[in-house]
């Protein structure tokens, strides 16, 4: 039987701002196959400070209206390097995250009304 692939939007950012802060990269919007945009076109990504129990490496924002959001998610690490995994409504839609060896390149993978924890045949999709 063959296996069929989730339904996923994919966005693609360049950070901009580049070297302006030390612990976040603010991300604009490039390519986007979807369209309707759940995200934003300006995200930002920060370095987390070890206040949150869950203890993520990044926290996630989108930009709404003139102000970044609240935290919308922590990143965490996955198996494979420069890859992380978050959440959205508290595990509602799943959203895998790669940034490019200089992370001057972010690509998001949004799974809308999907989680799971088990990442072993989405996180392929980013070698395509």
């Amino acid at each position: 039987m063959a296996t069929q692939t989730l339904q996923h939007s994919t966005y693609v950012y360049n950070e901009i701002n580049v070297g302006k802060y030390i612990a976040t990269k603010h991300y604009q919007l490039v390519e986007l196959d979807d369209p309707k945009n759940k995200l934003s076109t300006l995200v930002n990504i920060s370095k987390d400070r070890k206040f949150a129990k869950s203890m993520p490496d990044y926290w996630f924002k989108i930009k709404q209206g003139k102000k970044y959001s609240e935290w919308l998610t922590g990143l965490f690490k996955t198996e494979i390097p420069l890859i992380y995994k978050g959440d959205l409504e508290e595990r509602k839609h799943l959203i895998l995250f790669k940034f490019s060896n200089n992370a001057r390149t972010l690509t998001i993978k949004y799974f809308e009304n999907y989680y799971t924890k088990d990442l072993t045949n989405l996180l392929p999709l980013f070698t395509d």
